[in-house]
């Protein structure tokens, strides 16, 4: 497994390169003045134009602009953001921690509350429960993030003012006040963002491991079991869910970019300040480097996920194990 593990590895390496290349490449071609997010409405003479054109690297050839992100990013270097005027870097710095921890949230209960949804759903297949767990997912599933999201505001933020409706902290709370009481404050924030989240994208990894469990349910090794006098408990959890989990964390692995980029739709909805809205607002103001650089990030992480839903499921399999 070594061997494969490099050059899976070196495989999804070569993959990020390339696909932070063609970025850089794309975002050159996005339609709009870039210097606009620095000048805003001013004019300017066209001496200090062309000044501020040289210092921040506008209406370079992309070829150029390309090879100088690769040397620069090389050292850590990935630009200055043109809208905040501060380090690409340091702006996609600040943004994690938010992203982090509300695309870590969803992604535990996606997969602890949605695989066992699925596998509950099939070895109990014909009955109402399940029948009614499936037609509730297939409504969250046709429905829209942002729609989700407006909804659980109208109800528990409006109607009845349960949570917060917006942000990612109470401004009014007091400088000296203690831990218990910023983070208490920081769940209820996190609440509605989370909800909706889950609510938006539980469906599929219930629906995928459902179908999973169905398949193996009927696999020779589980009727062996069954007439070896094993528990259902254990047939159910050894000989059933362990097989069928191997589409679910391919599935999370493709998702793990949520940890970094969140829900665009769902940050923008609750002001969740996050990498998701920072994402929007940088391509809105066509602050190029920003949009580079987090980008980049997003592929980087793309490949990371799928090398570790590779790996896990080589893991959870031994016919793939020792290959």
């Amino acid at each position: 497994m070594g061997s494969w593990a490099v050059r899976r590895t070196a495989g999804a390496v070569l993959l990020t390169l390339l696909g932070s290349a063609t970025l850089v490449l794309l975002v050159q071609l996005l339609p709009g003045e870039p210097l606009a997010a620095i000048i805003g409405d001013r004019a300017l003479d066209p001496v200090t134009e062309a000044a501020l054109r040289e210092r921040w690297g506008v209406g370079r050839p992309p070829l150029t602009v390309l090879l100088d992100f690769f040397a620069n990013a090389v050292r850590g270097d990935l630009g200055v953001s043109l809208s905040e005027q501060r380090p690409v870097a340091e702006v996609l710095l600040g943004r994690l921690g938010p992203t982090l921890l509300l695309g870590g949230a969803t992604l535990l209960i996606n997969f602890t509350l949605g695989t066992w949804l699925g596998l509950w759903s099939a070895l109990r297949r014909d009955t109402a429960g399940a029948k009614l767990l499936t037609g509730i997912t297939l409504v969250s599933y046709a429905m829209p993030g942002f729609v989700i999201g407006l909804l659980l505001v109208w109800l528990l933020a409006i109607n009845w003012p349960l949570f917060p409706a917006a942000g990612y902290s109470d401004p009014l709370l007091a400088s000296d006040a203690s831990a218990w009481t910023r983070t208490g404050d920081v769940l209820r924030h996190l609440a509605l963002p989370l909800a909706t989240m889950v609510l938006a994208t539980i469906a599929v990894p219930i629906r995928m491991q459902r179908s999973a469990a169905l398949e193996t349910r009927d696999a020779t090794w589980v009727r062996a079991a069954i007439a070896r006098g094993v528990t259902p408990s254990r047939v159910a959890w050894r000989h059933i869910w362990r097989p069928a989990l191997g589409p679910v964390v391919t599935l999370l692995g493709l998702w793990l970019p949520m940890l970094v980029s969140g829900a665009i739709f769902v940050e923008s909805v609750f002001a969740w300040p996050g990498l998701g809205s920072l994402i929007a607002s940088a391509a809105a103001s066509r602050d190029i480097p920003l949009v580079i650089g987090a980008g980049v990030l997003l592929v980087a992480v793309v490949q990371l996920g799928s090398l570790l839903a590779d790996i896990v499921n080589r893991l959870l399999d031994p016919a793939q194990r020792n290959r």
